[in-house]
């Protein structure tokens, strides 16, 4: 219906334009044409905004040296066609082609996951191709008069005489320095361009293409202001020595608290099962009315629960495997970065490289394709000694061509049973995975939601996650019939892209401020355990520090690093990629505003994970 309704005013006009022929001298027409064709570079940036969903003039008002540099960046690849072919409609055409489909793309994947295109979705192009099956990628409004007004556009070019061009050096030359000094100074924008990836801000502020090549530009390594490997030594000596009164050691003094659990070196080391549920989210944090049935809430003896911030929203879910399993915080990266692919080159710190110093078995699986994230390089880089993939699993208990967490939960239980030694297994489920347009087989999954009709996606996204629930009671039940010690630990990697339009009317009003905007990144966790433990319920944390709970009711000592954490955590109790809750002013900050012991603790984090990832003289903390 969209093309239908937009195609009548562009049909119209289509034919007002070319029902007169333009007779003109061979002179003037190379006149027009010169004219027509900078005119439609100024038009295209309409176009490439109408393909993102937004308007240019929102653009020109939010910032015009934004609109500038969108401008000029739009017109670099015609410029340097027209010096190459000297045929202005044949560049202009061609030329404009890749920056609308970038504007394309930015439009389908906001619509189906709710935050902008970033350059991170080109590294995840092989995980988009696998779940495209999932979407609906129905050609609407928005993209139907973005192609109409870029067709009707070339109609007018079109309708000129071609250019001849008597001095065909002189234009070729002229061209050429007119593509480099377009381009130069809309590069040089990018670095002052304050980048932002929430719903259409980047687009709406500094026009799509801006922003989005904004983001590559801010993506390069850059060494935090004030930092050296010496001022990393001297945070580490408060850290990395310590008083021990046993061959394992006690946790210090400064990490030390009710719900703390002495190492002891000949207590038995209990097997660790982390799973990470693809989408696992509590949507009932944004109105309590809305009523839900998860089986976490239930929890009550042995078990440490409650919310924790993500840094991601709607997909990018190894961001949330990165901050679990190191302990560091997307906080220091550009949105839209995905760390496991641009920056783990090499053998780094984890989780998962301290159990295995303690002598555990470690495993990390997920049942999807091994290339996701390229999961198969990082995971053993990251200390891992086995991986496992979709090719591993039985794939007899299917939802929506996915394997079930139910599969994905007995494969742990085989896990367990045929352990060597204490195990140390990271799951990462697929289940849950959007898009969330029910069809013929998945519509007997969703579940009505009387008080919000009109979104199926949610309805099927709600069913899914009560299919979750039931396998998660099979897990907790068999562990809780086992003798050896075990530590379950739960949690999900970030809020499901339903139609935005849903959580509006679920939440009340727009997600405007900081305050409202984190309630879409409250994930659930717990730490659960079949054995005594102390139960506590954690009003907010974030995902960087849920290793530090791990330790605790592992009875396991605190790596170097998690005894910086703890203290961190006691001063900064929560935070991810868009702002911390300050203690000190008891709301959420922006981290520009960080000020005093908040500010120097931030500052000595950034400083640490950057030795951790960058520098290539790795502080002691990191062994």
């Amino acid at each position: 219906m969209g093309y239908i309704v937009a195609g009548i005013p562009f049909g119209i006009a289509f034919a007002l334009i070319g029902c007169k022929k333009f007779e003109t001298t061979p002179q003037k027409n190379t006149t027009y044409t010169f004219i027509w064709f900078f005119i439609a570079c100024f038009l295209s940036t309409q176009v490439s905004q109408s393909f993102a969903d937004t308007h240019i003039g929102l653009v020109i008002i939010a910032h015009w040296r934004n609109f500038i540099a969108e401008l000029l960046m739009l017109a670099t690849f015609p410029l340097l066609l027209l010096a190459i072919t000297l045929k202005p409609r044949l560049s202009f055409a061609v030329g404009i082609i890749p920056f609308l489909l970038l504007s394309l793309a930015n439009y389908y994947i906001f619509k189906f996951r709710g935050n902008e295109f970033t350059p991170m979705d080109f590294l995840a192009i092989g995980i988009a191709k696998n779940v495209a099956g999932n979407y609906n990628f129905g050609w609407t409004f928005n993209p139907t008069c973005g192609l109409f007004s870029y067709l009707l556009i070339l109609h007018m070019g079109f309708c000129l005489k071609p250019a001849q061009f008597n001095k065909r050096k002189l234009v070729r030359i002229v061209s050429a320095i007119l593509c480099v000094a377009a381009a130069g100074i809309s590069i040089a924008r990018l670095p002052s361009v304050y980048v932002m990836s929430w719903e259409k801000m980047g687009s709406t502020h500094n026009g799509f293409l801006v922003n989005f090549f904004a983001q590559i530009v801010t993506t390069l390594k850059q060494v935090p202001e004030g930092y050296s490997y010496e001022i990393t030594e001297k945070i580490a000596e408060r850290y990395a020595a310590h008083p021990t009164d046993s061959a394992a050691g006690t946790v210090p003094a400064s990490t030390t608290s009710a719900d703390s659990t002495r190492a002891d070196s000949t207590a038995e080391r209990p097997s660790i099962i982390v799973i990470m549920d693809e989408a696992y989210a509590d949507i009932s944090t944004l109105n309590p009315e809305f009523g839900d049935t998860l089986f976490y809430k239930t929890l009550h003896k042995n078990t440490v629960k409650g919310l924790a911030l993500s840094s991601v929203y709607g997909g990018g879910t190894a961001n949330s495997e990165y901050e679990f399993l190191t302990g560091n915080s997307m906080a220091f990266f550009n949105h839209g970065i995905s760390v496991y692919q641009m920056y783990i080159k090499a053998p780094a710190y984890s989780m998962a490289t301290y159990l295995r110093g303690l002598g555990y078995e470690t495993i990390a699986t997920h049942p999807f394709h091994r290339q996701g994230w390229s999961r198969e390089t990082i995971w053993p880089l990251l200390g891992f000694e086995t991986t496992t993939f979709l090719e591993d699993y039985p794939q007899k208990k299917m939802l929506r061509g996915y394997v079930s967490d139910q599969e994905m939960f007995e494969y742990i239980i085989d896990k367990f049973k045929h352990k060597k030694k204490p195990l140390f297994l990271y799951g990462v489920t697929m289940q849950n995975h959007s898009g969330y347009i029910p069809d013929g087989k998945s519509q007997k999954l969703q579940v009505s939601l009387k008080q919000y009709p009109g979104y199926p996606d949610a309805e099927l996204y709600t069913g899914l996650i009560r299919e979750s629930d039931k396998a998660l009671k099979y897990l907790l039940h068999y562990f809780e019939q086992v003798k050896e010690k075990v530590v379950i630990v739960f949690y999900g990697d970030h809020f499901p892209g339903l139609n935005k339009h849903f959580y509006i009317d679920l939440y009340g009003k727009n997600f405007a401020t900081l305050k409202d905007r984190q309630k879409l990144y409250k994930v659930p966790f717990f730490v659960w355990t079949n054995y005594e433990s102390k139960s506590v319920d954690v009003p907010l944390t974030s995902l960087n520090y849920l290793g530090n709970y791990v330790y605790k009711v592992a009875g396991i000592e605190f790596p170097a690093y998690n005894r910086f954490l703890n203290d961190m955590q006691q001063q900064i109790p929560a935070m991810n990629s868009w702002g911390f809750y300050s203690t000190e002013h008891h709301k959420f900050l922006n981290y520009n505003y960080a000020s005093g012991k908040e500010k120097e603790m931030l500052q000595e984090y950034r400083f640490l994970q950057h030795n951790s990832i960058f520098d290539n003289k790795r502080n002691k903390v990191f062994f």
